[in-house]
């Protein structure tokens, strides 16, 4: 008669559960330049909270800022946002079973006029009679929303007449060319940036001189 082998010790097995639900997430605005960031755990797995994953940013930049907190804290201030972005916030709880499904909140913070210039490049095609000329918008940080045109002026650097002003909109390029101008003469050029709040600051000047002939002719 076969009698019982050798019993193997019982193993205690410990699952890690479910993964949590979503935390309880809350974006205010306080400062000018700052939002204020407070969660809460899921009501039905506060026991299982062992941390908090934040992520956050600028909806329109990649990647998002990641944060790791523990069950201590609560809040977290977001410094230094832009006017006129629009800031997502991505909040998952930590577990045993890892992290749980991201309550997500977006906030969009009020235009402003540019803070910020737009960059004048150097120009290109000048001839005897135009100049073209080239730039860059204000720094993302500095634009206090979107740009909805730009206004060139320009004048002889010589002259101490009101500067002619043009507006365009904002395109790929950022380019537009003066036309009219005098041979072998000085032009000072300075842009300046709007948003649906009105004109930031101009750019510093910058001069280009035309050139006495064209190339081909005499």
């Amino acid at each position: 008669m076969k009698g019982d082998g050798a019993r193997s010790k019982p193993k205690l097995v410990v699952t890690k559960g479910a993964v949590p639900g979503k935390p309880i997430l809350s974006v205010y605005p306080t400062h000018e330049n700052s939002l204020l960031v407070k969660w809460e755990p899921p009501l039905e797995a506060e026991s299982q909270v062992l941390g908090y994953r934040l992520q956050f940013g600028r909806k329109d930049v990649d990647p998002l800022a990641t944060l790791e907190f523990t069950t201590q804290e609560d809040k977290y201030t977001a410094t230094h946002v832009h006017k006129g972005a629009t800031y997502v916030f991505k909040l998952a709880v930590k577990s045993r079973a890892g992290f749980g499904e991201e309550e997500l909140q977006e906030i969009t913070i009020p235009e402003d006029v540019p803070k910020g210039y737009p960059q004048i490049l150097e120009a290109s095609n000048i001839t005897s009679r135009s100049v073209q000329v080239k730039w860059l918008p204000p720094v993302l940080a500095e634009r206090n929303g979107v740009i909805v045109k730009y206004t060139v002026a320009y004048r002889e650097t010589t002259s101490s007449g009101n500067p002619q002003e043009t507006d365009l909109p904002p395109s790929p390029e950022n380019s537009y060319i003066l036309n009219g101008l005098k041979p072998n003469t000085a032009y000072d050029v300075k842009i300046r940036a709007h948003t649906s709040k009105g004109p930031g600051p101009f750019s510093p000047t910058v001069q280009y001189r035309t050139v006495l002939l064209d190339q081909g002719r005499t």
